[in-house]
């Protein structure tokens, strides 16, 4: 068991966080070079837990330059081997494997289930690392080494946060002016805002991108999606953990500050 970095004692904390999704993503330095037919051995490690298997395509690389283009990941004269999906019965819980990189995500489902906290969602990623290792020895590949990380939070503002259209986007989001200069344009349909900080010492940034819409249940909900993303300390494990650490502490600490001491209210705000 990898420790977790130490928890400030000053940082935010609520009893009911607005969380919708949590994804955590180690980008290796290279693709592993599994073959199609080999997907059995992972899907046969978590069948237990994980007994959902589906195909997706591959994502696209992640890259730290914000700007930069998007670069595709290509095993050279080979098929393109898929993106395979794991879950749970209730596909809460979902583990990704593809060529370059291992995705755990926890998903609110269903709706009134409660966040686990991203300890849970951390564990599943030590867990997840040592039986894709373990499978990948069994194949005689070698060990991935971690690259480039990645912490995601969506959380889904609805009533129950205090927001119940646009116009209730200022008493959520503190940056959020909300008015305009006269009363000529009607209230807004949509509204959408984005952030871009950077993390210490240069090892990555945080992204806060927040947008109205609607839910998959029709819920109108603003959702407010904190991404960081960064390389790992060192490549191995360790080093991705202590990023993945980095950035969760970030991230809780910026949806406070972008949020507001009123809607803080809502989610019981314990410190």
């Amino acid at each position: 068991m990898v420790p977790m970095t130490a928890q400030p004692g000053d940082r935010p904390d609520y009893e009911q966080p607005p969380v919708g999704e949590v994804a955590l993503a180690i980008q290796f330095q290279s693709a592993i070079g599994y073959r199609s037919h080999e997907l059995a051995a992972f899907v046969e490690r978590w069948s237990g837990d994980l007994p959902k298997v589906l195909e997706k395509p591959p994502l696209t690389a992640m890259t730290v330059d914000f700007h930069g283009p998007a670069v595709e990941l290509r095993v050279a004269e080979e098929p393109e081997t898929p993106r395979l999906w794991l879950m749970n019965t209730e596909e809460s819980r979902l583990l990704q494997i593809q060529q370059d990189r291992l995705v755990v995500n926890w998903r609110k489902l269903p709706l009134d289930t409660p966040y686990p906290r991203y300890e849970t969602i951390r564990l599943f990623v030590v867990e997840a690392w040592e039986h894709l290792t373990t499978a990948l020895r069994q194949l005689g590949r070698p060990v991935p080494e971690p690259s480039i990380c990645e912490v995601q939070y969506v959380n889904h503002l609805d009533e129950r946060s205090g927001w119940r259209s646009v116009g209730d986007t200022p008493a959520v989001i503190a940056p959020w002016g909300g008015s305009m200069s006269d009363d000529f344009l009607p209230p807004a349909r949509q509204a959408a805002m984005s952030l871009l900080f950077d993390l210490p010492d240069g090892r990555g940034w945080l992204a806060a991108e927040g947008r109205s819409g609607e839910l998959r249940d029709t819920r109108k909900v603003l959702t407010l999606n904190l991404v960081a993303r960064g390389r790992a300390a060192s490549p191995d494990l360790e080093g991705a953990l202590d990023f993945m650490d980095l950035a969760h502490d970030w991230i809780v600490r910026g949806f406070t500050s972008i949020t507001t001491s009123e809607a803080h209210k809502h989610w019981r705000r314990k410190r």
